[in-house]
């Protein structure tokens, strides 16, 4: 008997407890700030700018975007001070692109930011990563004039497409993976306000949580094609063969890159082979009225596979001198490597590693040729 009063006195205090609980409070769409972009510039060594972009989807708003800047220590604390001046609840669920300042980037901020924004759970794990060559606060102010909207301009400039192939298209997740992966460095692409545009100007590479080089678009194309990437955007050549100046521009770029390690880590050598397949779709030069029969593009070809192998060897001997690692060719003997491999055995590697690299160019077609 004393069990069944014990069981209906728990349900009664569970029902009353049910019943004095506090229902969920739901925020009226109008009253939310969803936003779209959020960017980090550097002040000093405890105060970081932080403006974002949120969209107005009112039509009685003035301006489709509303952007507001506050100084801050934290994160959370930015957003509390962008709520008082916005006076809406500032929520993160449609965040889609995150800015950092090339010089906050090379303090080695980025990292906390970026985790921070991982660990909280309105956050996606897609949402993109780029570094501003300038202020990331005069980026999003700024005025374009065929693009209104900062929010879709900026998501869509940093999304994969054919002529921007070599863009790494880094989010958060897989920056989070580089930087506490001991065989990768990240790397981030470099945007810039040029005017009444945003440009991608080339990619950042970073080493122990700082941005300490940057490279061009043909160095982060070489990047993606050592490591597996089978469709690259379009390649510009300088061929230095003795015909003068000549420039190709290979395009519809299909490659297969094959890498094989002497599998040890003391002595390092990889043999990198890699195939292209692509179209020549400009061509200026000397040669442009011999190229009109197999054998003369099988020349050019020849002439393409030592210029390609000679830019890739110099690439490397950079990535050699800087100790980085963006490729993860450090993983080629890691596999081999008994026991915990660290980031000093793949700064050890890197440093001494050699490398022997053959191309081979196959030209499908023929384009405009001048």
């Amino acid at each position: 008997m004393n069990r069944k009063i014990i069981l209906m006195f728990t349900i009664f205090v569970l029902l009353f407890l049910v019943g004095c609980s506090e229902k969920e409070v739901k925020v009226p769409l109008e009253e939310v700030g969803m936003v779209g972009i959020m960017a980090f510039d550097y002040i000093d060594e405890d105060t970081t700018k932080l403006t974002v972009a949120i969209p107005q989807y009112s039509p009685e708003a003035q301006r489709n975007t509303q952007i507001f800047s506050v100084e801050t220590d934290l994160v959370s604390k930015g957003i509390v001070k962008i709520e008082k001046l916005s006076d809406k609840k500032v929520i993160l669920n449609q965040l889609r692109v995150v800015l950092i300042n090339e010089e906050y980037a090379r303090k080695g901020r980025v990292q906390k930011v970026i985790q921070n924004l991982y660990r909280d759970a309105e956050v996606g794990n897609k949402v993109l990563i780029a570094v501003v060559n300038g202020s990331g606060e005069d980026l999003l102010k700024g005025q374009y004039l065929d693009k209104p909207n900062i929010n879709f301009y900026l998501n869509d400039l940093l999304l994969p497409s054919i002529n921007t192939a070599f863009n790494p298209n880094t989010n958060i997740h897989d920056f989070i993976y580089t930087v506490t992966n001991p065989v990768f460095d990240p790397i981030l692409p470099i945007i810039e306000k040029i005017d009444d545009k945003i440009e991608i100007k080339g990619v950042a590479l970073f080493k122990n949580k700082h941005m300490i080089e940057s490279i061009t678009p043909s160095e982060a194309l070489i990047i993606q094609a050592l490591q597996g990437k089978k469709k690259l955007a379009p390649l510009p050549l300088d061929l230095n063969k003795g015909n003068g100046k000549e420039v190709v521009m290979l395009d519809l770029i299909e490659s297969k890159v094959k890498i094989k390690s002497n599998k040890n880590h003391d002595s390092p050598k990889l043999t990198v082979s890699l195939n292209v397949k692509g179209t020549l779709s400009e061509y200026q030069g000397k040669r442009e009225h011999e190229l009109n029969t197999p054998e003369s593009i099988a020349i050019l070809e020849e002439d393409i596979d030592k210029q390609l192998s000679k830019d890739i060897e110099e690439f490397l001997k950079k990535l050699k001198g800087l100790k980085i690692d963006p490729i993860g060719l450090s993983e080629n003997f890691r596999m081999y490597y008994k026991g915990k491999w660290n980031n000093k055995l793949t700064d050890a590697t890197i440093a001494k590693l050699k490398v022997d690299v053959h191309v081979k160019t196959s030209i499908i077609s023929t384009g405009t040729l001048k």
